[in-house]
């Protein structure tokens, strides 16, 4: 309870209204100072029409707040001097209208305040103030101070008032601090993307200093790494160079001109380096953020060749090459000549081989759709005289040996120095894994922190880590999935804090991967001594996270130990440390291994077993133990006929629709929810897929399939309304079709 009057404490004094947010806030309070004035005005006429002198007065005093508040927000930009002439207004007007207006109506006007106040200024001073218009309502009413207002209004006003305005004020204040969470998460989530492209900028200007004293012959082998970021654009820079050079030829220019553009449209994509390979190769439709740094790629890549290399037109390539004819590309929106003659060339290139070449969202366009696009935009995205030109040669088949080709590289006389080179690709896979970052942990993610741990132990000793959360799966089912992402996060951040001269992932689900780079056997003890101190400290700080706790397993390695090797080692190492009771480490120990396995103390099995948790409802697994489960099944099925199906549901995702993980995420715990409060406690569950669970219905027949996933579906639904996702199921039969395969019915 403490804990969630602290978190709500804390969204309460966290301020909403910052950046745009602010002077969309200051310009609503500017009209609602002129409303204020409108009002004050109308109000104070028929009040004065009506000779109600001292009513008035309040409607008079509205005007002069509306006045001045109106100076405050309108002219003056200060936000906190139009808060505390309304608020002063508010209080001391509506108070009056409440004790000395005898219309018996004046109360009336305080159940706009809660609302008003609440949205307009913040929640918290909305609850301030309903908290103290209910204290006077309730004086005023309900004590012997009511003889003072008796004769302003009835008894059934002043006996349920008080009610009314309570209830409304709570229920306001209610939606509005749903509001005010959602436009923090709405900040915090903005704020995080904004310090990506941030940090992505700084990469790339920390790439640009690196690459100052580059040769030119680095450069051109660096373009084509960059291509290799994504095997479906590999050769596109050297395809984009060709095309260029082609056209350029075309159109008459001097040899020495066609070759500076031949290497300033291999440069092109320089500012891809920037660019997360996780955009940079999403199958998905790009977010709005996602795309606008994708389009950074631009601004990055010349800057990062200004003054850098001897072709003084590669900046200004790189940097416009996405500019339109018409005035509508990017970065700087430059229009006809203002764009530079090169920079239209690649720009009908570039896209010219999009079009032509297999995208990791696509297939090539056939030619006649490439023929119609090219068409379509003469004078509006391509120049219209080059788009002309190039057509012609595309025509002619003078392209047709460009088309489709890999990479080719150039015979400059010159040999690229390959101790730079391997520099330059070990920078490369470093930035690459910094970049692939783990959501819930904030360390790297599988893919990327598995391939930088096994390239630097090729070239370093030192002691490889194994760890394991042990009883994440009990936190989850005890106290939500919320509690376990805090588990991981605990130990994402132990890890960063106990980082130094060492890489660190995660594996996945609850096991992380750490290796400490020229560690002796009692240095790794150490630090993992303390990693596990610094966790449990951590862990027990908060009740919902005590039953936590790690285990590791550890390998001592030199760089003649491959990587597999030592990854199967540090394994077993943790699985013994598992099976003696968890919370601990063990080192490998080859000599013990074959001995170990037959020494284990069974009190401390089944005392292990038992730490684990129990289960209740249907049993849950890991994918590898379901496909056990499913094997062992079937063999019981064909044994004694003992009928079963295995069920998959989808959560799908509509086509062109941008999705963001945590929406995903969201509907699919929903779906497991809804999974588990209908299966029965005989039933198996897996999460196969970041869209899919696999079921084991034990018992049942296609009839009992459909009604089993009608509920599913119907309790999904009930928890997460239509949504932007449409679940679909599909059954594999156990039994074998003619052709000896499963057979497979789908919904």
């Amino acid at each position: 309870m403490k804990e969630k009057l602290r978190e709500i404490r804390n969204t309460l004094n966290r301020n909403i209204f910052v950046g745009a947010r602010l002077e969309s806030n200051l310009r609503s309070m500017g009209v609602a100072s002129y409303i204020i004035m409108a009002m004050g005005v109308v109000m104070t006429a028929v009040n004065l029409a009506q000779r109600q002198y001292i009513v008035a007065l309040s409607p008079f005093a509205f005007l002069i707040a509306g006045i001045i508040s109106n100076i405050y927000a309108v002219r003056l930009k200060r936000r906190e001097g139009a808060i505390i002439v309304t608020m002063i207004a508010i209080i001391f007007v509506l108070s009056y209208d409440v004790i000395f207006v005898d219309n018996g109506f004046a109360f009336l006007w305080t159940l706009m305040v809660p609302l008003a106040v609440a949205y307009m200024f913040s929640v918290k001073m909305g609850i301030l103030i309903s908290v103290y218009f209910e204290l006077l309502f309730v004086l005023m009413f309900c004590t012997p101070l009511r003889r003072f207002v008796e004769g302003h209004y009835s008894d059934i006003v002043m006996l349920r008032f008080p009610l009314l305005y309570f209830f409304s004020s709570l229920l306001t204040l209610y939606v509005m601090y749903q509001y005010h969470k959602s436009v923090l998460i709405e900040i915090d989530y903005s704020k995080k993307l904004s310090e990506e492209v941030k940090r992505q900028t700084a990469v790339a200007e920390e790439r640009s200093r690196r690459i100052e004293q580059m040769s030119f012959q680095t450069i051109q082998t660096l373009a084509h790494a960059i291509d290799a970021k994504d095997p479906y654009t590999r050769g596109h820079s050297s395809r984009v160079s060709q095309y260029s050079a082609a056209l350029a030829e075309a159109l008459g220019w001097d040899k020495d001109r066609v070759n500076d553009l031949r290497y300033a449209a291999l440069l092109h994509d320089m500012g891809k380096i920037g660019v997360p390979d996780s955009i940079l190769n999403n199958p998905r439709c790009l977010t709005e953020v996602e795309y606008d740094i994708i389009k950074s790629h631009t601004t990055m890549g010349g800057d990062i060749l200004k003054n850098r290399i001897m072709i003084e037109t590669a900046e200004d390539v790189a940097r416009s090459h996405h500019e339109r004819y018409d005035g509508k590309g990017y970065p700087s929106g430059l229009a006809g000549e203002a764009i530079s003659e090169e920079a239209r060339v690649v720009a009908i290139a570039d896209a010219f081989d999009a079009m032509s070449s297999n995208r990791v969202y696509r297939k090539a366009c056939d030619p006649d759709h490439i023929r119609r696009e090219l068409e379509e935009g003469r004078g509006k995205q391509f120049d219209p005289v080059y788009v002309e030109v190039f057509t012609d040669l595309w025509r002619r088949g003078l392209l047709d040996d460009i088309i489709g080709s890999e990479s080719k590289e150039e015979d400059t006389g010159m040999e690229v120095p390959s101790a730079l080179l391997q520099e330059v690709m070990e920078a490369f896979m470093a930035q690459s894994a910094a970049e692939e970052l783990d959501l819930t942990t904030g360390i790297m993610g599988r893919s990327s922190g598995e391939s930088l741990i096994a390239s630097t132990m090729q070239r370093e000793s030192g002691c490889f880590v194994f760890f394991d959360v042990d009883n994440l799966k009990k936190v989850n089912d005890t106290n939500g999935h919320e509690a376990g992402d805090r588990v991981l996060r605990m130990m994402g951040d132990t890890l960063k804090d106990n980082s130094a001269n060492s890489l660190c992932c995660r594996l996945g689900g609850d096991e992380f991967l750490l290796f400490i780079k020229d560690a002796a056997r009692d240095e790794a003890e150490e630090r993992v001594q303390k990693i596990i101190r610094d966790f449990e400290a951590k862990k027990n700080e908060n009740a919902a996270t005590a039953a936590a706790s790690l285990s590791a397993g550890l390998v001592m390695c030199t760089p003649a130990d491959p990587y597999s090797k030592v990854y199967n080692r540090a394994d077993k190492a943790l699985y013994h440390v598992k099976q003696t009771g968890k919370n601990s480490y063990g080192f490998y120990d080859i000599d013990a291994e074959s001995s170990q396995d037959g020494l284990l103390d069974i009190n401390d099995l089944v005392s292990g077993i038992r730490s684990s948790g129990s289960y209740e409802g249907a049993l849950d697994v890991e994918y590898r133990q379901f496909a056990r489960l499913f094997e062992f099944v079937s063999n019981l099925e064909a044994r004694f006929s003992h009928p079963f199906q295995l069920v998959m549901i989808s959560v799908d995702v509509p086509p062109d629709v941008a999705v963001y993980p945590e929406e995903l995420e969201k509907a699919m715990y929903y779906m497991e929810q809804s999974i588990r409060q209908t299966i029965r406690n005989v039933d198996v569950l897996t999460r196969y897929s970041r869209q899919q669970f696999l079921i084991i219905l034990l018992g049942t027949d296609s009839d009992g399939v459909k009604i089993a996933v009608d509920r599913i579906f119907r309790g999904y639904y009930k928890m997460n309304g239509s949504g932007a996702f449409s679940p679909s199921y599909s059954v594999a039969s156990p039994e074998p079709s003619a052709s000896g395969a499963p057979t497979c019915e789908e919904s």
